[in-house]
């Protein structure tokens, strides 16, 4: 029998020997049903991968495809992957520019956009922003309980500037009531001198995106795009009104469903008066403020161009009185 001494003396060599190599692997499967399940999943790949998808083209076919959008539409194709929204993020100004060209050609001679004051002139921003000038100003930035009045240190309060502020803001207020004036249902009268909820809200979002459209073309587009078709159900509303002998836009329902604005080139009733209230939207079929028609030219003529300008230089003037 050993002794603990000869045990002891044997454990050394056992520390020698290398541990078992691992050899186990998965069994190869090679049942017909697998290899029928494998060939199904290869051939549904191989399918995905051959259909046609907008995310696999190229960038610029991508957004060549943007520009034939309307504003509404490039607004739901930014949501649909990461890609998809740092493209649009990256060119919305330039896919807008383009759409509106297409799309918008008259309405962004009738609304253009106010400027940012950051724009104006340096040594003119503190005689716009003067508190003495903007009391003289309380007859264009009167409290309309349907447009809120522009921040006169973010947009120039020039008159012209107020008044394309003030087109704007109209603009996305009309479309809001659409639904009321189809329908013949009343739009809420507010009481005189008090505020409502609903109604501050309403003209705060709106302000919202007028603000946006200031600075991102692409809003600007989805406001005229939202003014078109304001203007087409004001317009059918109009036309159905057999006790309305006024004159009428001519608009088939071709020209409606261009999804452009070109029809309203053709001769029409002037709108040259800014509703000042909500009650005037029932008579109200197609806004296109500053524009006028020159009968014996045959052609509209659009004014607005250069107005800023001016007003810049009477302030000037003004100032230096």
């Amino acid at each position: 029998m050993p002794t603990a001494k000869s045990f002891n003396a044997a454990s050394p060599a056992s520390d020698d020997e290398e541990p078992p190599e691992d050899t186990t692997a998965a069994i190869p499967l090679h049942s017909k049903k697998t290899e029928r399940l494998q060939r199904k999943l290869a051939k549904r790949d191989q399918k995905r991968k051959a259909a046609a998808s907008l995310s696999r083209l190229p960038t610029e076919l991508i957004l060549d495809i943007l520009k034939l959008l309307p504003p509404s539409d490039i607004y739901s194709c930014s949501s649909v992957d990461r890609r998809f929204h740092a493209l649009v993020e990256a060119n919305a100004n330039n896919v807008a520019d383009d759409i509106i060209r297409r799309r918008y050609a008259i309405l962004v001679k009738c609304f253009p956009r106010p400027c940012l004051l950051s724009s104006v002139d340096a040594a003119i921003q503190p005689l716009l922003t003067d508190p003495s000038r903007q009391e003289k100003l309380s007859l264009h930035k009167k409290p309309y309980q349907h447009v809120q009045p522009p921040d006169h240190f973010l947009v120039c309060t020039c008159v012209t500037c107020i008044l394309l502020w003030n087109n704007l803001g109209l603009v996305l207020d009309f479309a809001h009531w659409q639904d009321h004036l189809d329908s013949g249902t009343p739009i809420p009268i507010l009481p005189r001198g008090h505020k409502v909820d609903w109604n501050e809200a309403l003209v705060a979002r709106n302000a919202r995106i007028v603000r946006s459209s200031l600075t991102s073309t692409l809003s600007y587009a989805r406001i005229l795009e939202t003014h078109l078709h304001s203007t087409i159900r004001a317009i059918r509303r109009h036309g159905k009104n057999r006790g309305n002998k006024r004159k009428h836009v001519d608009m088939t329902n071709e020209d409606a469903a261009l999804g452009n604005d070109q029809f309203l080139q053709k001769a029409g009733p002037l709108s040259l008066e800014f509703p000042f209230n909500r009650d005037e939207y029932h008579m109200l079929e197609a806004y296109l403020p500053n524009r006028w028609w020159r009968k014996n030219e045959q052609h509209w003529v659009y004014y607005i161009a250069g107005y800023h300008e001016k007003d810049l230089e009477y302030i000037v003037r003004m100032s230096n009185r």
